[in-house]
C-alpha cells in the first residue's frame, strides 16, 4: 500500500474534519516523474499547448492550495497544467489517467485532446461527480504537458463555507488503478463505518442509561455527544453518494454542526462529572465554538490559522478541568485525566510509528500492512480514551451501585429473619386473641344477619310499595283515559238507537208516502256512527291491552320499540293519572319528537316505570312551585333526538329544581325529597338501576334551585 493511502488513513483516523477541501491533484509514482502542478483562473484554449509558458501560473504545493469559493467560482473555468516524463522501464506500457472529479473538465495532452469528461445529467442539475479511466501510452522519455480544462456548475448552498474535492488525477499502471482506486475506498469506507458505529452504539447504551435513571444527566449529555461524533464519521461516506453543491452544502453543515456541538458537549460532560461549576471560562469557551459555527454558516471559512482556535480552546480548558479532577482525593475524578494522557501516548505513538513506516518503506520498501494495523489500533485508542474513559467510569459507578445494594439486599435478609422470628411470636399471640375474637365475631354475625333480613323484608315491602303506587297512577290515567272513547261509544250508541227507530218508523208508511231519501240518509249517518262506535272501542282496547302489559310482572324480554310512541302514551297515561286524582292541576306539555328514529330494542314495561316516574317528578316539582309563585305557567317538555349511536330523551320542567345539598343523593335507595308519607325513595334508585344495569345506558340529572330540572336517558341502539 502506497504513502498517500497510509497518510489519508492517518487524516481519518486523527481528524476527519473537512474544513474545506480544495483540489486534490495527486502526485505521480515511480512510473513517471510529474512536476509540480500550475493553476490560473479563467479560460484559453491557448493554454493546452505545451509550448505555452505557464511560469507566471500559481504553482500548487499542497492539495488543498486550491479553493473552491476563492479561486474557482461556480460556473467558472481555470486551467491546470503539469510536465510528466516516462520512466524508462515504463516505455510503451499501458498507462491509466484515473481522473475523480467534482464538475465537467477536458484532459489535453501536448495540446492534443485526450478525453472529455462530464456526467451525463451535468447540466440538467443532477450529479456532477465523476470517475473515469483513460489509457494512454507514453512512447519516449521526453517531457509532456498534461493539461486540464476545469468548470463547476453554478448550484445554491444552505452556508457559504462549503467546499468539495475538485479533481484527483493519478497516473497508474493499467493493471493496477481499479485495485487502488477501490482498495483506497475500501479502506475509508471501513474506518468511518467502525467509528460511525462504535459511537452510535454508545449514544444508544447512554440514552438507556439515561432512561433508567434520569437523575444522572451527565449519561444526556454524553448521549448527545456520542450522536454527534457518530453524524461526523458518517457524512463523508454521505458525499460519496451526493453529486450536487446543495446536498454537499446540506452535509457539510450537519458535519460542523454535530463537530462543534460534539466538542462543546464533551466538555460539558466533563464538567459534570466533576461536579464543576460552570464558570466565564466554559461560557467564553463555548461561545467562540457557537461564533465560529455561526461564521461558517452564514459568511464563510475562516482564515486558515483561525479553523484551528475553537477546538484549541476547548483542548485547554478541557486539560485544565481535567488537571483539577487530578488534584482530587477522588480517585475516580482522576480519570479524565488518564484518559487525556492516554490519547497524548497514542497519538505520539501513531506519529513515530508513521515516521518510521515512511522511512523504511523508502530505504527497503518494508510491507506497510503490518505497520498501518499498528497504528490505525493506536489511533482507535487515542480517540476513544477520552469519551470511553467517562463512559467506563459510569459503568463502574453502576457496578458500585449494584454491590452497594447486594449488600443492602444481604442486610435486609439479615433483618427479615430477625423480624420474622419476632412476627412468629406475635402469631402465637395474636392466635390466642382472635380466638377469642372469633366467639365474639359470631354473635354480631348472627345479630347483624337478622338485622339484614328485617332490613330486606323492609326493601321488599317498599320495592313493592313503589310498584303498587306506579300502576296505581297509570290506572287512574288508564281509567280516565278510557272514559273519553266510552262516553263517545254511549253516545253514538243512543244517537243510532233514535235512527233506527226513526228509520222503522219511515219504513211502516205506505210506499207511496216512504221518502226513499230520508231512508238512505238514516242508513248513511247508522253506518257512520257505528264506525265511530267500533273506532272507539278499539281505542278502549288498546288502552285495556296497556293496563294489562303494565300491570303484570315485566318479562325482561327486550323487543323492537318505537321510542316516540312510548313516550308519548307513557305521557299521557300519567298526566291523567296526576288528573284523576286533583282535578284542578293543568300543565303545559311541550313534545319535540324528533323524526324517523330508528327502532330500539328494550323492555317496554321496564322503560315505562322510569318514565312514568320521571314524569311525575316533573309533575310534582311544577305543582309545589305553582302553590307559592303567582303567574307561574307550569311547563313540561320531552324531546327525543339521536346522538350517534344512541338515543336520547330528555325531560324538563321549570319548577322547584333540586338543592345542591341533595343532587348527588337522589339516585340513592331510600332516599326522597318529598315530605314523609309521599314517597318513598326508590322510585329514582329503581330507575337509574332499569337504565343503567338492564339496558346499558345513561341517567343524568341537570337542576337549578327554583329554576329547571332536566334528566337525560341515553340509551344504546346496538
Amino acid at each position: 500500500m502506497n504513502r498517500r493511502l497510509l497518510w489519508l488513513i492517518y487524516a481519518c483516523l486523527m481528524t476527519n474534519i473537512a474544513f474545506g477541501q480544495g483540489i486534490r491533484i495527486t502526485r505521480g509514482d515511480d512510473d513517471v516523474k510529474r512536476s509540480k502542478w500550475r493553476f490560473k483562473s479563467g479560460d484559453n484554449l491557448h493554454w493546452a499547448d505545451s509550448a505555452y509558458n505557464d511560469r507566471q501560473w500559481k504553482v500548487l504545493i499542497d492539495i488543498n492550495a486550491t479553493k473552491l469559493t476563492k479561486d474557482i467560482g461556480p460556473g467558472h473555468k481555470a486551467w491546470f497544467r503539469q510536465v510528466i516524463a516516462a520512466r524508462p522501464k515504463r516505455l510503451n506500457h499501458p498507462l491509466q489517467l484515473v481522473v475523480q472529479q467534482f464538475g465537467a473538465s477536458e484532459l489535453y495532452l501536448d495540446g492534443r485532446l485526450l478525453a472529455v469528461l462530464k456526467p451525463p445529467r451535468f447540466d440538467s442539475g443532477g450529479t456532477q461527480r465523476l470517475v473515469q479511466f483513460i489509457p494512454f501510452q507514453l512512447a519516449d522519455t521526453n517531457r509532456h504537458v498534461l493539461a486540464v480544462r476545469y468548470q463547476i456548475r453554478q448550484d445554491p448552498v444552505i452556508q457559504p463555507s462549503t467546499d468539495v474535492d475538485l479533481i484527483r488525477i493519478d497516473i497508474l499502471p493499467a493493471d493496477q488503478a481499479g485495485n487502488t482506486v477501490v482498495s483506497e475506498a475500501h479502506w475509508t469506507s471501513i474506518l468511518n463505518g467502525c467509528f460511525t458505529g462504535v459511537f452510535a452504539i454508545l449514544a444508544l447504551l447512554h440514552f438507556l442509561f439515561y432512561r433508567a435513571n434520569r437523575s444522572q444527566s451527565i449519561n444526556r449529555t454524553l448521549a448527545l455527544t456520542m450522536l454527534f461524533f457518530a453524524l461526523i464519521f458518517a457524512t463523508p461516506e454521505l458525499d460519496n453518494y451526493i453529486g450536487t453543491l446543495t446536498y454537499i452544502s446540506i452535509t457539510d453543515m450537519i458535519s460542523d454542526l454535530s463537530l462543534h456541538a460534539g466538542f462543546v458537549l464533551l466538555l460539558t460532560a466533563v464538567y459534570q462529572y466533576l461536579h464543576l461549576r460552570r464558570t466565564w471560562i466554559y461560557y467564553t469557551v463555548v461561545f467562540v465554538v457557537v461564533a465560529t459555527q455561526m461564521y461558517r454558516l452564514f459568511v464563510g471559512t475562516p482564515q486558515n490559522e483561525l479553523v484551528g482556535i475553537p477546538f484549541i480552546l476547548v483542548l485547554i480548558d478541557y486539560i485544565r478541568v481535567s488537571w483539577k479532577g487530578r488534584k482530587s482525593k477522588d480517585a475516580d475524578a482522576r480519570l479524565p485525566w488518564n484518559s487525556l494522557k492516554t490519547a497524548l501516548y497514542c497519538f505520539l505513538l501513531v506519529i513515530v510509528f508513521s515516521v518510521s513506516a515512511g522511512i523504511l518503506e523508502s530505504a527497503i520498501h518494508f510491507n506497510m500492512e503490518y505497520m498501518l494495523a499498528i497504528d490505525i489500533a493506536l489511533s482507535a485508542v487515542a480517540m476513544f480514551s477520552i469519551p470511553v474513559g467517562l463512559s467506563l467510569s459510569l459503568v463502574r459507578d453502576y457496578t458500585r451501585t449494584y454491590k452497594a445494594l447486594g449488600d443492602n439486599l444481604r442486610e435486609v435478609e439479615q433483618l427479615s429473619a430477625r423480624t420474622l422470628a419476632q412476627e412468629q411470636e406475635k402469631q402465637q399471640i395474636l392466635a390466642r386473641q382472635n380466638e377469642l375474637l372469633e366467639e365474639q365475631v359470631q354473635k354480631r354475625t348472627a345479630e347483624l344477619h337478622k338485622s339484614l333480613d328485617e332490613l330486606k323484608t323492609t326493601q321488599d315491602q317498599l320495592i313493592q310499595r313503589e310498584k303498587l303506587a306506579s300502576l296505581g297512577e297509570l290506572t287512574a290515567g288508564i281509567a280516565h283515559e278510557i272514559q273519553n272513547p266510552l262516553n263517545f261509544v254511549n253516545n253514538f250508541a243512543e244517537v243510532s238507537v233514535e235512527l233506527v227507530e226513526e228509520l222503522n218508523e219511515e219504513r211502516e208508511k205506505p210506499i207511496d208516502q216512504r221518502d226513499e231519501e230520508l231512508e238512505t240518509d238514516l242508513l248513511s249517518d247508522l253506518s257512520q256512527n257505528v264506525q265511530k262506535i267500533s273506532d272507539h272501542g278499539k281505542r278502549a282496547a288498546s288502552i285495556v291491552r296497556g293496563m294489562l302489559q303494565h300491570s303484570r310482572a315485566s318479562s325482561g324480554q327486550k323487543q323492537s320499540t318505537d321510542l316516540n310512541s312510548l313516550v308519548d302514551e307513557y305521557l299521557r297515561l300519567a298526566y291523567h293519572g296526576i288528573r284523576a286524582k286533583d282535578k284542578a292541576f293543568n300543565v303545559q306539555l311541550v313534545t319535540d319528537f324528533a323524526p324517523n328514529l330508528p327502532t330500539i330494542k328494550l323492555v317496554p314495561e321496564d322503560i315505562g316505570r322510569v318514565l312514568v316516574n320521571l314524569f311525575n317528578n316533573a309533575f310534582y316539582a311544577v305543582q309545589e312551585k305553582s302553590k307559592s309563585t303567582a303567574g307561574f305557567v307550569p311547563t313540561v317538555s320531552v324531546q327525543t333526538a339521536q346522538d350517534h349511536e344512541q338515543l336520547v330523551i330528555r325531560i324538563k320542567d321549570n319548577g322547584i329544581g333540586i338543592p345542591d345539598g341533595v343532587r348527588n343523593k337522589i339516585f340513592q335507595p331510600f332516599f326522597t325529597t318529598k315530605p314523609t308519607g309521599e314517597g318513598t325513595g326508590l322510585g329514582l334508585s329503581l330507575s337509574y338501576d332499569i337504565i343503567s344495569k338492564g339496558h346499558n345506558g345513561l341517567l343524568n340529572v341537570e337542576t337549578e334551585p327554583e329554576q329547571y330540572t332536566a334528566f337525560t336517558i341515553s340509551l344504546p341502539v346496538a
